[in-house]
């Protein structure tokens, strides 16, 4: 028996798409897709598409959507090239919708949209056997496929997703099912609270996907304000060999050892955090804007201190480029001597009082020029309590060790710095397995750091540089806790500096009192760096190339100059594709005349008016068997109030009309318009006895 198909019901299609181009900032790409798809209701042309064209479509569509994931997956993070292609399923699909609008049928088959059942489809009708194709409206497929692009947009936060969503929803249901508005309502207001729950879910699996993205990218956090560490945990540290950034310095000098994220000044659990001496509010943290420049017109310097002029940007400073992907509001590896920053295309860059810079790229993946080594650095001077400060917890145990090395008693902050790194060096090791257990829930000593000190002597770079600030603040020396990465990887092919996840790294910023400046002291032993450039994967070197490439590809689409000829050449591209395709449906197309006939574009005709006896028949007959003519299906209303003489006048024009090859008689056209209608109304009244 043929499947009975629903196509959704008139307008709803457009309306999901209005609805699509608001929630994904595109109403009026929204707007167009959806006239085009509801044009389908009053325009008289229509194609006779075949199996075939519906696989066209298809591969149309696999195509479409093969490209646009290779220039999302391309143009950003991988964690996020999933939803946003997603968010363009409309468009891409719009072949296949467009086949199903403007096609004869109402169905498409689904062996249509699978290459190895077509084959089968075609190997079966060689050979003589049957072949069931199930049959579906793709439209409903469409619907589904707008409202999970929608559910994905910019706005699908606003307080009218959902009202939308169960409008759209509601209508839906509604053309489908008859049943009591209560049991409607109920299944709609179902539908909403699984919906909200669904999307709340999914907000919480991307933010864990996301934040799990950073942690195997890089440090554990790249928040500004808090940073948590592993102290405590138990197991080994895993970091990623994901390359993020890389360094191209000039020629002949060597790169900044050491690129912060961020830095902190208050250890508290097992955190380190900001803590600024005026009160502010809790979600404040205290950000400005770099001031900016202009040496020349377009050559525009971002200023790292508040105090900088033109001389200072005409002084002589080693500069290095930086490539990488960043996120909005992500901190920006810097050394933390950086003087001045260029060519980086921002919508905003700041920077806290403990010189944490964060930006706000205009692009995914950015590029730009970072002067260094000077001798002023960007963070404020010294807070007279909070850079000295050391929790109750940890004050006895630091004090014990301070004391045992002699720290206060020693002259100078470089001293002190010798001393700490004599004592980390030659009784300490570095080691990623991690078997300090927390001691933190019950506060009673050792603390992890004091155990670390005296019994364990182990632990990766946060223990070391924990445990060397703590000592500092110990001996009345300001100092703070850094984040960030080692420069160490170089590549053999070129002066390029490779910065990956398995490079990040802590260290401790001392205020060196004499220079009047901050000063970096990394207290980890030098053993470190051969634990952490271990063998690279053998595959590594294709994941390199693949990351170089998207990056490289990337900055060339966008420059200006390449960006317009690639624009060019797409829109040449698609206006030629659409022009062939607009000149052959052109030529096959079908003019629609409900009233009397559908005719070809060169005036063959398919079908006639009794052809509009196959919708008010449905409700009296069966539906019709696969094979069965009209004129046999119709035959069956014989005892349902037709009369016979009427009926087989009716059946003998039509077969006059649709297989006699001399010329159509317009009187037989309308002859058989009037016995038609008379057959309608009779089979209506008949439909009305039986009720």
């Amino acid at each position: 028996m043929e499947n009975k198909v629903q196509p959704p019901p008139r307008l709803l299609l457009g309306a999901t798409l209005l609805f699509w181009g608001a929630m994904t900032t595109h109403p009026i790409i929204g707007l167009m897709l959806a006239l085009l798809v509801e044009s389908a209701n009053w325009m008289r042309f229509r194609w006779d598409f075949a199996s075939k064209a519906c696989s066209l479509a298809w591969r149309i569509s696999i195509l479409l959507v093969v490209a646009a994931g290779v220039l999302t997956w391309l143009d950003g993070s991988r964690y996020t090239a999933l939803p946003r292609l997603m968010i363009w399923l409309p468009l891409l699909l719009l072949p296949v919708q467009f086949v199903q609008s403007f096609g004869l049928r109402n169905w498409i088959g689904l062996n249509s949209l699978s290459f190895f059942s077509e084959l089968h489809r075609k190997r079966n009708l060689r050979l003589g056997r049957e072949t069931s194709i199930i049959r579906f409206n793709f439209g409903n497929v469409f619907f589904v496929s707008a409202i999970t692009a929608a559910s994905l947009g910019y706005h699908a936060q606003h307080t009218i997703f959902f009202p939308g969503i169960v409008i759209l929803s509601g209508w839906l249901i509604f053309s489908r099912v008859k049943i009591r508005a209560f049991a409607l309502l109920f299944m709609i207001l179902t539908g909403s609270i699984i919906g909200i729950a669904g999307q709340k879910g999914m907000n919480r699996l991307y933010q864990w996907v996301t934040n799990r993205s950073a942690q195997d990218g890089g440090y554990p956090s790249t928040d500004p304000t808090t940073n948590k560490t592993s102290i405590g945990s138990l197991g080994k540290i895993k970091q990623s060999s994901e390359m993020l950034w890389r360094i191209f310095p000039e020629p002949g000098v060597a790169p900044p050892r050491l690129l912060r994220i961020a830095s902190y000044n208050r250890y508290k659990g097992i955190n380190w955090k900001n803590r600024l001496p005026d009160p502010i509010p809790e979600d404040d943290t205290n950000f400005r804007e770099l001031t900016t420049i202009e040496l020349t017109d377009g050559e525009t310097y971002y200023l790292m201190r508040e105090n900088m002029s033109r001389k200072d940007l005409v002084k002589s400073l080693p500069t290095f480029r930086m490539r990488g992907a960043s996120g909005s509001e992500e901190p920006l590896p810097l050394p933390g001597d950086a003087s001045s920053l260029q060519d980086f295309e921002l919508d905003g860059i700041e920077i806290n009082p403990l010189g944490t810079v964060r930006i706000f790229p205009q692009r995914s993946i950015i590029e730009g020029s970072v002067r260094w080594n000077d001798r002023a650095t960007p963070d404020d001077p010294p807070f007279s309590v909070e850079d000295l400060e050391i929790d109750d917890f940890e004050i006895e145990g630091i004090n014990e060790v301070a004391e045992k090395l002699g720290l206060k008693e020693l002259p100078t902050t470089m001293a002190k710095i010798a001393r700490i790194r004599d004592f980390f060096s030659s009784e300490f090791e570095y080691t990623l397995y991690l078997t300090i257990q927390r001691a933190r829930a019950k506060r009673t000593r050792p603390s992890e750091i004091e155990t670390f000190l005296t019994t364990s002597k182990r632990g990766h770079c946060e223990y070391f540089a924990t445990a060397a600030t703590l000592l500092l603040r110990a001996a009345d020396v300001p100092a703070r806790y850094c984040v960030g990465f080692s420069v160490m990887e170089r590549s053999t092919r070129s002066n390029t500096w490779i910065i990956r996840g398995t490079h990040g790294h802590a260290w401790t910023r001392v205020w060196d009192d004499n220079r009047q400046r901050w000063v970096d002291f990394d207290p980890t032993p030098p053993g470190w760096l051969v634990t952490e450039t271990g063998e690279a994967t053998s595959s590594q070197w294709l994941a390199d190339a693949y990351q170089r490439f998207k990056e490289d590809f990337f900055l060339w689409r966008n420059r200006p100059a390449n960006r317009l000829g690639a624009t060019i050449v797409m829109w040449i591209l698609g206006l030629s594709v659409f022009i062939f395709i607009g000149r052959r449906l052109w030529k096959s197309k079908l003019v629609v005349d409900t009233k009397k006939q559908i005719v070809y574009g060169n005036g063959e005709r398919i079908t006639t008016p009794l052809h509009a006896l196959e919708k008010p028949a449905l409700k009296i007959l069966s539906p019709r068997q696969p094979g069965e003519t009209l004129v046999s299906w119709l035959a069956k209303l014989k005892p349902h109030n037709v009369p016979l003489a009427i009926l087989e006048e009716a059946v003998s024009i039509h077969q006059r009309l649709r297989f006699d090859p001399s010329p159509t008689e317009i009187d037989q056209v309308e002859r058989l318009t009037v016995i038609t209608g008379e057959l309608r109304k009779r089979m209506i009244g008949s439909q009305g006895s039986q009720s």
